[in-house]
């Protein structure tokens, strides 16, 4: 088959537009399945579910507090009324028994607030574990925001340079007789179509071409297509 050496330049540009068109389709294809950030929608979920895990033991902790809280009022309580008791009997044994009472309840009170400072100090533990776990995955929820944002934003533009390469392909296969485009398109169902000749190697299998059929192809009419015989691309000469 003949083909002119414009012909086969636009045979050669086509072949790099449709490279390039393949490369943004699978640029598109890897965005799209979002597999880049796989590992920080991992680590989102793993701080997701440390921050309940903070939660949950802070709030525990909180209601452990107001119980032991309560606890200590009933005994600030009970010790309030035994001391109006004392204060307003005249009865010894009366008296002894309400002091007896007052002693336990003095060391049980003791014994609570101790509870009650361990508690405090297992709050303040619990809050700065709640808060650090709720920085962590608020940086984690940014930073996975702002990258599908770009993500998103470098896909539309592979999108729209897409289009502009579509319309672009469309002219140039627009110059192009209808029996040299078939061939074109039966080539390229294979492999790389056409590529230059570099020296004696193909430029599209990187095989360099033995003497005889180095011979072959150089001896072609330049109007004449030539072929690799390792790949059966087009040789631009």
């Amino acid at each position: 088959m003949k083909a002119t050496e414009t012909q086969q330049a636009d045979l050669l540009s086509l072949t790099n537009l449709d490279q390039e068109i393949a490369r943004s389709k699978s640029a598109i294809n890897n965005l799209s399945s979002g597999a880049q950030f796989s590992e920080l929608r991992t680590i989102q979920r793993d701080l997701a579910a440390k921050l309940i895990n903070a939660r949950n033991a802070l709030d525990s902790v909180e209601l452990e507090l107001k119980r032991s809280e309560a606890d200590l009022s009933l005994v600030e309580q009970r010790i309030l009324k035994d001391e109006q008791r004392l204060n307003s009997t005249n009865n010894s044994k009366d008296a002894q028994g309400i002091q007896s009472e007052l002693a336990s309840l003095a060391r049980r009170k003791s014994d609570l607030e101790d509870i009650e400072l361990a508690i405090l100090d297992q709050q303040e533990m619990a809050r700065a574990a709640y808060k650090t776990a709720s920085t962590d995955k608020t940086s984690v929820d940014e930073e996975l925001s702002s990258g599908e944002a770009a993500n998103e934003t470098e896909i539309m533009k592979l999108r729209s340079g897409l289009d502009l390469m579509a319309n672009d392909r469309a002219q140039q296969v627009a110059r192009i007789p209808a029996e040299l485009f078939e061939l074109y398109e039966k080539k390229a169902s294979r492999g790389v179509p056409v590529a230059r000749l570099l020296g004696r190697e193909c430029g599209a299998c990187r095989i360099s071409l033995g003497a005889s059929a180095l011979n072959e192809v150089t001896a072609l009419a330049r109007d004449e297509i030539a072929t690799c015989p390792e790949c059966q691309a087009i040789l631009v000469r």
